[in-house]
C-alpha cells in the first residue's frame, strides 16, 4: 500500500543512527584540540618525532583514544546515512565510510606505537612508523571521506532530501579532498603543495557530515 504524505505532514523518521555524525565530529575536534600547533609534521625530523611522542605521552593518548571512538561513530553514521537514503547509493555509503573509518583508526594505532619506550632509541624507526600512520590517517582517510561526501551529495541531490547550497558543498569539499591523494606523490611534489589539501578536505568535511545530519533529522515535507 502506497504512503500518501499531505501538506504539513512529516516524512517517514530517519535513521536514528545519523546523530552518530555530530558525535563523530565533536569528539574528533575534541581530541585534536590539545595537539593544535605542536603536532610533528611530514618535514620533521626523526628526532623531532622521537621527542615529540615520548614527551606528550597524555596529550597523544588522548588524541588516539578520540581518533579511535571517532571511528566507531563515523561507522555508525555511515549505516545511517546508508539506511536513510537506500537504493544504489547505500552499498557505496557504506563501503566509503567503512574505509575511511579504518583509515582513522589505523593511523591513530600506529601513532599510538610510537610512545612505546622501545622505540626511545631507534628515531629512523620511529619516522618511519610516524610516515606510515600519516599517510594512512591523513591522505588516505581523507580521499575515502571525499568518495563518502561525494555520494552523500549526489544521493542527497537526487532525492531532494538536501539543500542545493548543501550539496554544491559536498562537491567542492569532495574535489578538494581527492586532491589530498597527491601526498602520495611526494617527493616528487614538495609537501608544502599537497599537504594543504588534507585539512582541505578534512574539516570541512566534517562540518558537512555534521551538516546533513542535522538537516536529514530535521527535515520536513
Amino acid at each position: 500500500m502506497a504512503v500518501i504524505e499531505t501538506p504539513g505532514s512529516t516524512r517517514p523518521d530517519t535513521d536514528p543512527r545519523l546523530r552518530a555524525g555530530i558525535g563523530f565530529v565533536v569528539v574528533f575536534l575534541a581530541g585534536l584540540a590539545p595537539t593544535f600547533g605542536t603536532y610533528p609534521t611530514p618535514t620533521s625530523t626523526p628526532a623531532q618525532v622521537l621527542a615529540y611522542f615520548s614527551g606528550h605521552h597524555v596529550v597523544t593518548s588522548i588524541n588516539e583514544l578520540s581518533q579511535a571512538v571517532a571511528a566507531v561513530g563515523l561507522v555508525v553514521f555511515t549505516a545511517g546515512l546508508a539506511a536513510t537514503f537506500g537504493g544504489r547509493a547505500a552499498p557505496q555509503l557504506v563501503a566509503a565510510g567503512t574505509l575511511a573509518a579504518s583509515a582513522l583508526f589505523v593511523g591513530a594505532a600506529l601513532f599510538n606505537v610510537l610512545s612505546l619506550p622501545e622505540l626511545a632509541d631507534q628515531p629512523a624507526l620511529a619516522a618511519a612508523i610516524y610516515h606510515l600512520g600519516f599517510m594512512i590517517g591523513g591522505p588516505g582517510h581523507v580521499v575515502a571521506l571525499a568518495v563518502l561526501i561525494g555520494t552523500t551529495a549526489i544521493a542527497g541531490r537526487r532525492s531532494g532530501r538536501l539543500p542545493g547550497w548543501l550539496t554544491v558543498a559536498g562537491f567542492v569539499i569532495a574535489a578538494l579532498g581527492l586532491l589530498s591523494a597527491l601526498n602520495f606523490a611526494t617527493p616528487m611534489l614538495p609537501s608544502a603543495l599537497v599537504v594543504p589539501f588534507i585539512p582541505a578536505g578534512r574539516f570541512p568535511g566534517y562540518l558537512f557530515l555534521a551538516a546533513t545530519a542535522v538537516v536529514l533529522r530535521r527535515e520536513r515535507t
